[in-house]
């Protein structure tokens, strides 16, 4: 039986409200605290004498009871305070309770009692309980999905939803929300044809900026920009446009500055490890010829750069109307002065051109302590960091007639600034 009688609260509260105050009430009616009669005026105000009738805090309630309960809540969108008013419900808190087991799957176990006996589970009770774990995950369903449409549309609420059930199988989803299977799968559809073509014109503009990209190094360009793409779709992607890079299939002419033997012969020390573990440990150098206009001996201009092993830069270089000594000490001397706080003794290899056996060069390369190494006679490959230099600056740059000196020695000034400063290699890991 109740402490107070819904009686005894209705007249207390009239009296409160005629402007007699609780401390005076309290004693009046023997009710300890104030706070009491707080809650019975706030539950008059907001649901007039149907607020103070007692409720009964022992009760229990069946899993399709509560059910009810809810599914009316969420129809007339009510609160829980208003929900257990309606249902006579002693604490709206219970309901709230309810609510997060529907949400996770557990209301029906709520009702499960201990029991000292052998709980025997006839095949009809397994069978009910099944049913009731279906009606629960659609119910569930049902109520996530109505939530997500209050800030997506209709396939955007279907997809989170997917996301947020993914151990339930897409059928089971669609139908619970009576969503068409057919009408799913024409979205779906439309959306990975939209996303298609913008990846589409996404490599498109890609290569347009990196035409000597193959797909490699344009996946490599994606991925850089926090787009993880397979290199086999984009490969499929250059393919069906025909955007595959066709510069290297050229062959370019070579410059040789091999004279025979007319100074001094190092040994390989490189012995073919382009691999260095410090800037400035193996520095590689060799010359080679570009030409512009009539494109006669008159018309040709030498580049000799120096590049670093470890980091694959070109650290200095030369650009001449002739391939004298003097062209490959200025770049040289540049590379050993910036390099020479780094490494006390580095290795500094070159083919065997006419340049490298002077004994200017020779001198030079005592002076700053370094180790002069050489290719084999006729072994390009004892040199193949620089010449895969070569091969892809005139691949990539020399696709193009130059018809002054001015625009071509332009042109290589820019491919190699963009070469040691925006270029993705391999090498480094992309």
């Amino acid at each position: 039986m109740a402490k107070y009688s819904s009686a005894l609260k209705l007249k207390v509260v009239l009296e409160y409200l005629s402007g007699i105050g609780s401390t005076t009430l309290n004693r009046k009616y023997d009710i300890k605290g104030s706070a009491t009669i707080y809650s019975w005026v706030t539950a008059y105000k907001n649901f007039g004498k149907s607020g103070l009738i007692a409720k009964h805090f022992d009760q229990e309630y069946s899993y399709m009871y509560k059910l009810k309960v809810l599914k009316w809540m969420h129809l007339y969108q009510k609160s829980y305070p208003e929900t257990a008013l309606h249902f006579n419900i002693a604490s709206p808190s219970s309901i709230f309770t309810w609510q997060r087991r529907l949400e996770n799957g557990s209301l029906y176990l709520m009702n499960k009692h201990k029991s000292h006996q052998k709980n025997v589970l006839t095949n009809s009770v397994v069978k009910q309980i099944k049913i009731l774990k279906k009606q629960n995950l659609t119910l569930s369903i049902k109520l996530e999905y109505e939530k997500l449409l209050r800030n997506n549309d209709r396939y955007e609420s279907v997809e989170l939803l997917i996301q947020k059930f993914s151990n339930v199988a897409l059928s089971k989803i669609l139908s619970s929300i009576s969503f068409p299977k057919s009408s799913y799968y024409y979205h779906k559809k439309a959306s990975l044809s939209k996303r298609n073509n913008e990846l589409d014109n996404k490599v498109k503009q890609a290569v347009k900026s990196h035409p000597a990209y193959g797909y490699r190094r344009i996946t490599a360009l994606f991925n850089n920009n926090g787009n993880h793409v397979n290199h086999k779709r984009i490969q499929r992607i250059m393919q069906k446009y025909s955007l595959q890079c066709q510069l290297f299939g050229k062959r370019k002419r070579k410059y040789n500055s091999y004279r025979g033997q007319v100074g001094h012969i190092a040994d390989n020390v490189l012995n073919g490890v382009f691999s260095s573990n410090n800037f400035g440990e193996k520095i590689t150098t060799d010359v080679s010829e570009f030409r512009y206009g009539n494109e006669d001996i008159n018309h040709r201009v030498y580049l000799s750069p120096v590049m670093d092993l470890y980091s694959d830069k070109i650290i200095a270089y030369g650009i001449n109307s002739h391939p004298t000594v003097a062209l490959t000490l200025k770049p040289l001397i540049r590379t050993l002065d910036n390099i020479q706080d780094t490494f006390d003794h580095p290795i500094v290899h070159s083919d065997q051109g006419i340049q490298y056996q002077s004994h200017v060069w020779v001198q030079t390369l005592k002076k700053y302590g370094a180790i002069q190494s050489m290719s084999r006679k006729g072994t390009c490959l004892d040199n193949a960091q620089m010449e895969s230099f070569f091969h892809i600056m005139k691949i990539e740059m020399m696709n193009k007639h130059y018809d002054t000196k001015k625009s071509l020695i332009h042109a290589m000034k820019s491919w190699i600034k963009d070469y040691n400063d925006n270029r993705i290699k391999a090498k480094l890991g992309y």
